[in-house]
């Protein structure tokens, strides 16, 4: 998804990881310094979950289309904050953009998964009527894929976790072959378990970040410390013993502080126990 990534395929040396997070790291620092008065949904998240799960759609496309609908909104805000006409029109058509967010990150993901225009259509009227609001066209769809597309430059090659989850498990893995070939069998479904922390990352993502800056402030949590933090996490599920050798090892790797990185793992493994609690209460 991200020509600026080499082919993991490609990356035989292990020393090769300081030039890939390097080139990684360029565009998490662009995408950082996108800065306006946006301050994120904190219900956004589930939302798209529960739309990408009725459409059958892969986690990758999930985590696609909250960053682009975040990336699109920042923007938006970023050209037209002063004009309330448009602030006006992008709140009553907020649903409309989730979704064909949700529409073109299908096409991202799988283009033969992607999702009907008729579908999305069908979705929105259905919440139109029972909410009493007008009947979406096909041309009202057109016309806010277009809308989004513009807004973001038709630049849709974001920095995600799951792709520097991706590199650095390849990394992780070769790292075991050579260390510790025994714990490889344990970390072999390190990938599934960190598809689902990284979704509870994303439902909690506001809070796991108030905590962290509690106890860490004045530190940039960027995506990538984000999605390396989701991998010692998995690894203290699967081996804990391995947790803390990994994650130095990770921190090294990508020049972060590991003490700063185990504090944002445990700011991650608190609020998953703390939201599994209040679902049992």
């Amino acid at each position: 998804m991200l020509d600026y990534i080499v082919q993991i395929s490609d990356l035989d040396n292990l020393s090769m990881i300081d030039d890939v997070f390097e080139t990684v790291s360029v565009k998490n620092s662009c995408q950082s310094s996108r800065s306006c008065h946006y301050v994120p949904d904190k219900k956004l998240p589930e939302v798209i979950f529960y739309f990408c799960d009725l459409f059958k759609l892969a986690p990758e496309a999930s985590f696609f289309a909250i960053e682009l609908f975040h990336e699109f909104t920042r923007k938006y805000i970023q050209q037209f904050s002063k004009q309330k006409d448009k602030m006006v029109s992008y709140c009553t058509k907020s649903t409309l953009y989730v979704l064909v967010c949700i529409q073109i990150s299908s096409k991202m993901s799988s283009h033969y998964k992607a999702i009907p225009q008729r579908c999305v259509i069908n979705h929105l009227n259905n919440m139109s009527i029972s909410r009493h609001r007008k009947i979406i066209s096909k041309r009202e769809v057109i016309t806010a894929e277009l809308e989004i597309l513009e807004t973001v430059n038709y630049d849709l090659n974001f920095l995600l976790p799951l792709d520097v989850i991706d590199i650095m498990l390849y990394f992780v893995q070769n790292w075991l072959k050579d260390n510790n070939p025994k714990a490889l069998e344990n970390c072999s479904h390190l990938k599934e378990t960190c598809l689902s922390i990284l979704e509870m990352v994303y439902l909690r993502q506001h809070q796991i970040l108030v905590d962290f800056m509690k106890d860490v402030p004045h530190t940039d949590c960027n995506q990538i410390m984000l999605s390396i933090a989701v991998i010692c996490v998995a690894v203290f599920i699967v081996d804990d013993d391995l947790s803390e050798i990994l994650a130095v090892f990770m921190a090294e790797r990508c020049k972060i502080d590991h003490t700063v990185l185990l504090k944002l793992s445990v700011c991650i493994i608190e609020n998953i126990y703390n939201s599994n609690t209040n679902k049992l209460n």
